[in-house]
């Protein structure tokens, strides 16, 4: 959850939207919900402000190793900082979900589409003026068949908001306590494998049969 929140608040559109203090005092006026708690966009703006504002950017003055006493406590406590504990907003977005509503660690990918979800579903139940912020995830992926028996080709093109790009693992050696070491491999590598041409069974609707296609 950490990491994906930090990331799409990087983005001017997540930012725009949300570390507006007068668009956070507008929907304060008009929120629809009976409780802050209830509410999205209410919970939104609190992350935006913890994150963006700078108003929780500094470090601890008393290291918690002092106060319980212990001086080997969390190693080196001089930059600790505190942070956000954002437990309201977890209750809420990971409401009625098997997964995200439990404790465990979670896969990123899976809490970032859910995460989108949840957003455009309070977006559609309760229209704004602004832009959907989600919207700059949302593209289309091409994909193009053509028959190696007729050669007719056709397009579909899939709405999406992640990719999943192969990683090639190449082993290059192993370390000093054994441990396998793999070689560095370019983002540009796995863009092009993703986008490579593969070759499928696939029933022609022009020549009317099972052939090989190149996708």
């Amino acid at each position: 959850m950490a990491s994906t929140l930090q990331s799409v608040f990087a983005l001017p559109s997540f930012k725009g939207r949300y570390a507006s203090p007068s668009a956070a005092v507008e929907h304060a006026n008009s929120c629809p919900e009976p409780l802050p708690a209830m509410c999205v966009e209410c919970q939104m703006f609190k992350i935006a402000d913890g994150l963006l504002s700078g108003r929780y950017s500094y470090p601890r003055s008393t290291p918690p190793s002092a106060q319980l006493g212990d001086p080997e406590r969390n190693g080196d406590t001089l930059g600790f900082q505190e942070g956000i504990r954002p437990a309201t907003f977890k209750a809420l977005i990971g409401k009625g979900h098997a997964e995200f509503a439990t404790m465990k660690q979670q896969d990123a990918e899976e809490f970032f589409t859910h995460l989108l979800k949840v957003l455009r579903q309070d977006y559609k139940k309760h229209p704004r003026d602004t832009n959907d912020p989600t919207e700059v995830f949302r593209h289309g992926i091409e994909q193009r068949l053509e028959c190696q028996s007729c050669y007719h080709v056709s397009y579909r093109v899939d709405s999406a908001d992640v990719i999943s790009v192969p990683v090639p693992s190449r082993e290059r050696g192993t370390d000093e306590d054994g441990k396998t070491i793999y070689e560095t491999v370019a983002f540009t590598e796995c863009v092009d494998q993703f986008t490579g041409i593969e070759a499928l069974e696939y029933r022609c609707p022009s020549c009317n049969k099972v052939v090989t296609a190149l996708k």
